[in-house]
């Protein structure tokens, strides 16, 4: 049940983006300074690289995955990023999540052996994993 929950919330922040993990997702429209995240200074863990040195521009600051993997995908919208790993990633990025999140200042709310969710202050996540493919979504809570 946890599992359908899980699809189907990251399903929903992805529609919301106009777009699916199998299509380009609808361009936002240009960034204004008062839409510009601010510069923040962050380390990513040790074998980790952080979503913003990886040109995600509205990704929270601080947050970071494994480094050396090519996403499939990925969205970057000031409300909801999105990054889509192929399936034979998912179980490396789940560890790497499992292992880092706290110390990314972003406490796990629900776990199973697929399937991550957690909070980063104003941006709530999810991680889960099927063998074709594996995706990350952020999305910023309205505050």
């Amino acid at each position: 049940m946890a599992r359908r929950a899980l699809a189907v919330w990251l399903v929903a922040g992805l529609a919301v983006a106009g777009c699916s993990a199998l299509t380009a997702c609808a361009s936002e429209p240009p960034v204004t300074a008062a839409t510009t995240p601010p510069a923040t200074a962050a380390t990513a863990p040790t074998g980790g690289v952080l979503l913003t040195d990886e040109g995600m521009t509205f990704a929270p600051a601080g947050f970071s995955i494994p480094a050396g993997l090519t996403p499939a995908s990925t969205t970057d919208l000031s409300q909801l990023v999105t990054v889509v790993f192929d399936g034979a990633d998912g179980p490396f990025v789940y560890r790497y999540l499992t292992a880092n999140l706290d110390g990314m200042g972003c406490p796990v709310t629900a776990s199973s052996t697929d399937s991550i969710t957690w909070n980063c202050g104003e941006w709530a996540g999810g991680f889960t994993m099927t063998p074709s493919q594996a995706a990350l979504t952020l999305r910023r809570m309205a505050g």
